[in-house]
C-alpha cells in the first residue's frame, strides 16, 4: 500500500514538474505571447469580416508575432434531389497561415487548418443568404481554433 502511495506521488511529481498540460485544457490562446493577424485582403467580404469578429489583435507596438491568413471557400452540394435541386450545400475553409517572429521577422511555421459546415436550402434567398453566412462562419470558427492550438504549440 505504501509503495503504490509512493508511486502514485512520484508520478504525480513528474508530470507537474515536467510541464504536462492535458491536450483538451481549455485556454486562453492569446495570453502572455501578443499576436496581430494581418487577414489576406483577397478573402471574400463574407471570410473577412467573420474572422473579425472571431479574432481580436493585439496592440501592435507590444506584439510578438504576426499570423498572415488566407482563407480559401469551397461550397459543394451535398444532397441533390432527383429533379436535379440541391437541397444542402456543404462549405469547406481552408485556412493557410504564416507566423512570423516581429523582432527577427523570421518565419516559424507555414501550415493550413480547416473547418466545414453544413447548410440546408430553403425556399427564401434572403434565407438561403443568412444560412450561408452563418455556415462561413461556423467552419471559421472551428477552422480558427484548431489554428490556434497549432499556433500556440509553435511558439511556446
Amino acid at each position: 500500500m505504501i509503495k503504490k502511495f509512493v508511486i502514485i506521488i512520484f508520478v504525480f511529481e513528474l508530470f507537474t514538474a515536467c510541464g504536462f498540460t492535458p491536450t483538451l485544457k481549455v485556454s486562453n490562446y492569446e495570453n502572455n505571447n501578443l499576436i496581430i493577424y494581418e487577414i489576406n485582403s483577397d478573402n471574400s467580404y463574407e471570410a473577412k469580416q467573420a474572422l473579425k469578429s472571431i479574432i481580436t489583435n493585439q496592440d501592435s507596438d507590444n506584439a510578438n508575432f504576426l499570423i498572415k491568413i488566407d482563407v480559401i471557400e469551397k461550397e459543394s452540394a451535398v444532397n441533390i434531389l432527383s429533379s436535379g435541386a440541391v437541397s444542402e450545400y456543404r462549405i469547406e475553409v481552408l485556412i493557410n497561415y504564416e507566423i512570423f517572429n516581429i523582432k527577427t521577422n523570421d518565419l516559424i511555421d507555414k501550415s493550413m487548418s480547416r473547418g466545414f459546415a453544413n447548410y440546408d436550402i430553403s425556399s427564401s434567398e434572403y434565407n438561403n443568404t443568412l444560412l450561408r453566412e452563418e455556415a462561413i462562419k461556423q467552419a471559421l470558427s472551428d477552422g480558427m481554433r484548431l489554428m490556434n492550438i497549432i499556433v500556440q504549440s509553435k511558439i511556446n
